[in-house]
């Protein structure tokens, strides 16, 4: 039988298993339906759709920080390498793969990249299909890696670990 580490103190230190990918997978689900929901209801009460989906996607960017409704239900949380929660700019690293598409996208609606017509609509297509590569590769890391770090964890230098 194996004990678990110590530290030079001869107390035990915690043990951080990593989260597991159906737990990921439910948790990035809710937030980003909690996202969706935030920028729908910034749309229909105060601000135009481009604006309200730059502050939602700020908050989806800063949640592993600010804290990620979907982790704090599937009782996982993201910390770094070492096990310390992440700060701001960690959690924006780790997010900036996902969110980058979303927030091109929100500008090319909004019309403040100086597209127009046609030209508006199939670069957010582009933006469409690049978004879904982003999210396909990012599962194809979680599966491929050892505890199921998505590319994100790599910039980071972070991971999802149960609580």
């Amino acid at each position: 039988m194996q004990l678990p580490p110590t530290d030079e103190a001869g107390r035990f230190l915690p043990t951080l298993r990593a989260a597991s990918i159906f737990s990921r997978y439910f948790a990035k689900a809710a937030d980003l339906t909690v996202a969706a929901a935030l920028i729908v209801v910034l749309t229909l009460t105060v601000l135009p759709f481009h604006w309200a989906s730059v502050v939602g996607t700020t908050w989806f960017m800063l949640m592993d920080w600010a804290g990620s409704p979907g982790k704090w239900l599937l009782r996982i949380r993201a910390v770094t390498l070492e096990g310390v929660p992440l700060g701001p700019i960690a959690s924006l690293k780790r997010n900036l793969v996902l969110g980058l598409p979303t927030l091109s996208h929100a500008f090319l609606v909004g019309g403040y990249v100086g597209l127009q017509g046609d030209d508006r609509k199939w670069d957010a297509g582009i933006l469409a299909c690049v978004g879904l590569i982003v999210l396909l590769g990012e599962f194809i890391g979680m599966v491929m890696q050892p505890e199921s770090r998505r590319w994100g964890d790599t910039f980071a230098r972070s991971r999802v670990i149960d609580r």
